[in-house]
């Protein structure tokens, strides 16, 4: 199914979608560790952005991504299978004025545009999402012309079993939508996999607190406080992986972010 939304600025989300969806929708759209404007700007010089570029971003959310690239380069597709986050993209792009930029609604693991499409295809903090990874990761390097570049980033959770399952645990109790973080030997096995060949690779810590971090996604408050136990138990033994540490009332962790940037052979 593909659908382009034409919504004007104002527009509110439509009724169909509960409320509580939409308040969500909206505070993780606002909240600044998900728009962070240099970041976006920065993972754009990453992937080798250029002006002629025509552009794919896979699993765009909220768009921040998306708008990055738009600023950059020819045009941009931007995908994602979740309409009340496409929604609030097409709202500040319009903001914006983007007029590059088109958004649609689409499985990521069935991506409707033909062979060898664009010559840039990047997904941001997505991968954890996607049920089918693998396909959805096959679909880009299809649709990306031979000699373009595939740009990831995600979370990548511990090489060591036990602490990923932890940490995976963690991720599905703070927000229903997480699937499963990838370690980094498999999300670049995968990539080696499909063909293509690693040009550029970085792990960045990026320093999470437990409130700050529940917020972007807003789970009950049930759930928060079985991820405060569970943070506990981190803390103690470091049973995720993220070297969780006590800190007054809170806690704070790591998390580790992979960049990858790699090219589909000519």
């Amino acid at each position: 199914m593909r659908r382009s939304y034409l919504f004007p600025v104002s527009e509110e989300l439509p009724v169909a979608i509960p409320a509580w969806m939409r308040r969500r929708a909206e505070a993780y759209a606002r909240h600044p560790i998900v728009r962070r404007p240099l970041l976006r700007a920065r993972f754009a010089r990453f992937a080798g952005a250029q002006g002629y570029h025509h552009v794919l971003d896979v699993g765009t959310g909220g768009g921040h991504n998306a708008f990055a690239f738009a600023r950059r380069c020819a045009s941009v597709n931007a995908v994602d299978w979740r309409s009340h986050l496409l929604l609030l993209a097409r709202r500040e792009s319009a903001r914006r004025r983007l007029s590059n930029l088109t958004l649609t609604e689409a499985d990521p693991a069935a991506l409707p545009f033909p062979d060898d499409s664009f010559d840039l295809v990047t997904s941001a903090a997505a991968i954890h999402h996607f049920a089918a990874a693998s396909r959805a990761l096959a679909e880009m390097v299809r649709v990306c012309r031979p000699g373009g570049t595939v740009a990831l980033e995600d979370v990548v959770t511990s090489e060591q079993e036990v602490r990923a399952r932890y940490h995976n645990r963690l991720e599905r109790l703070r927000d229903r939508t997480h699937q499963r973080c990838l370690t980094l030997s498999q999300l670049v096995a995968l990539l080696g996999g499909l063909g293509l060949w690693l040009r550029k690779l970085e792990v960045q810590e990026s320093i999470r607190e437990l409130s700050e971090w529940l917020a972007v996604a807003g789970p009950p408050t049930r759930r928060a406080e079985r991820i405060r136990h569970l943070l506990q138990g981190s803390a103690e033994q470091d049973l995720s992986g993220l070297s969780v540490q006590a800190e007054d009332d809170t806690f704070l962790f790591i998390q580790q972010v992979a960049w990858v940037r790699a090219v589909k052979p000519d």
